[in-house]
């Protein structure tokens, strides 16, 4: 419950968000891939997004503030699909990415107008998924096919922490403290484990089928998990409690994320909309068409509200 004081600064934000939305235009589409898009990053800037696809690529477009460059820069180099991309939280022009080719690449895109050859780190296993570690720059999360999630150093290229489960793990995500880690499941739950001990702090029921994907929100004070169930699940992050949901959309909930000032959170699936709602209540501010769904891939830009997503 909230207080009316409280309340009514809920209900004027959200009343203003709504209205702004409602003025919003459809974005222009870029074509960056041959394939389905897979995953979409904003560098720490917001003055480059990259992308990657089923085609083996990755791709990186500038940013000017209002559209992005026409020809984005192709990374090439992955022999297998590339599942996730992901730029360094300390360093603008470092981005990794993650691939089915049993390797994770390092790409230094300080100088984009040259070829740029990755820096290849050899895995265990297909990669689906990754994460940088907030507070060190040298550190890369990788999850794989086999719930092998391995923690790199980027400095020696070698795995310094490999953890085994016997359970599907579908995505990973820290605090922003770096001391954390939240871990979706196939049961349906939020596995939290102390970081870089790996020891079990909490289990978190949140979905009735398989809990597909998790955020943590920019200011801290909550995280959002997306589920199989198609229900995004709002959690406040100093009680692990459920304190909102969203139960707008009909398909499996793909890909969530928050926008930069933690007041509106997106989640993408096989429906013909992207929804946005207000946060911390979740009441619906807008929906976002797709002319081609599913939202395989969406995400906030790290300063305004600009919103870049991708599918087929």
């Amino acid at each position: 419950m909230y207080s009316p004081t409280t309340k009514a600064r809920h209900e004027s934000v959200y009343s203003g968000l709504k209205k702004k939305f409602s003025t919003v235009k459809k974005g222009d589409e870029y074509r960056s891939h041959s394939g389905k898009v897979h995953s979409i990053s904003w560098n720490s800037t917001g003055q480059r997004i990259a992308s990657c696809s089923s085609d083996k690529t990755v791709s990186v477009f500038d940013f000017d503030g209002s559209k992005l460059s026409r020809s984005p820069v192709c990374l090439r180099g992955h022999t297998d699909s590339v599942d996730q991309v992901a730029w360094c939280c300390k360093s603008p022009d470092l981005l990794v990415s993650a691939s089915a080719d049993k390797t994770i690449r390092l790409w230094d895109c300080r100088n984009l107008s040259t070829k740029v050859t990755p820096v290849t780190v050899n895995t265990k296993g297909e990669n689906i998924n990754l994460c940088w570690n907030p507070t060190n720059s040298n550190q890369v999360l990788v999850g794989n096919k086999e719930d092998l999630i391995s923690v790199f150093d980027m400095r020696t290229q070698k795995s310094i922490i490999d953890q085994q489960f016997r359970f599907e793990i579908n995505e990973i995500c820290f605090n922003n403290s770096g001391n954390l880690l939240f871990l979706t499941t196939g049961n349906g739950t939020i596995l939290v484990q102390s970081f870089p001990d790996m020891k079990l702090q909490s289990t978190i029921k949140a979905h009735s089928s398989s809990a597909i994907c998790v955020k943590m929100s920019p200011d801290g004070k909550y995280f959002a998990t997306g589920g199989a169930d198609a229900v995004v699940c709002l959690f406040d992050y100093s009680s692990f409690i459920c304190v909102s949901a969203v139960s707008r959309l009909d398909w499996v909930i793909r890909v969530i994320g928050f926008n930069h000032d933690s007041s509106m959170l997106a989640a993408g699936s096989e429906d013909t909309f992207i929804d946005v709602s207000y946060i911390p209540t979740c009441a619906g501010v807008g929906q976002v068409p797709l002319d081609n769904p599913p939202a395989n891939a969406l995400c906030w830009h790290p300063r305004g509200n600009v919103l870049a997503y991708g599918g087929r």
